[in-house]
C-alpha cells in the first residue's frame, strides 16, 4: 500500500511531466534536481508537515559569508514569504526550507509552489556566485 506521501510524489512527477515516477527513498525522503538546484522533500516528524529544503550555495569562510548570512537573515523578513534562509553547516552553505501543511497539499499546490521556491533558489544562487550577498 502506498502512503499518502508517495502519492504525492507520484501525481507530482505526472504534473511536472518527469520521465520517472518521483519515489519515496530508504531515509522516507526525495531529491528533485531542477536544473542546478536540488530540493528535498521529506515529512517532519509528525507527518503533518512537508519539508521542502534545498542547500543553494557554499559559501567560505570570511567575510564574504558573514555579508551573506547576515543579508539572508534580513531576507527572512521580506515580503512575499517564500522560504526560511539558514546556513546549512554540513556543506557550509545557504539554504533554503520552508514547512508545508501535508495534509492540505496536492501535486498542483506543490508544483506551484516549488516553481517559486526553485525560482527563489536560481536567483540567490546567481547573486552569490557574482560576489553579491543579496537579491534584495
Amino acid at each position: 500500500m502506498k502512503s499518502k506521501f508517495q502519492e504525492l510524489l507520484l501525481d507530482l512527477s505526472e504534473k511536472l511531466d518527469l520521465d520517472i515516477d518521483l519515489l519515496v527513498d530508504k531515509n522516507r525522503a526525495c531529491s528533485i534536481l531542477f536544473d542546478d538546484i536540488e530540493i528535498q522533500l521529506e515529512l517532519d516528524a509528525t507527518a503533518e508537515n512537508l519539508i521542502v529544503f534545498s542547500s543553494i550555495y557554499e559559501i567560505p569562510a570570511g567575510k564574504f559569508r558573514e555579508k551573506a548570512l547576515l543579508d539572508a537573515l534580513k531576507a527572512n523578513n521580506q515580503f512575499p514569504y517564500i522560504a526560511i534562509f539558514s546556513y546549512f553547516e554540513p556543506e557550509s552553505s545557504i539554504a533554503m526550507h520552508n514547512f508545508l501543511d501535508f495534509g492540505s497539499l496536492n501535486a498542483d499546490i506543490l508544483a506551484s509552489y516549488l516553481t517559486i521556491f526553485v525560482d527563489l533558489a536560481k536567483k540567490y544562487k546567481q547573486v552569490l556566485q557574482r560576489g553579491q550577498t543579496s537579491i534584495y
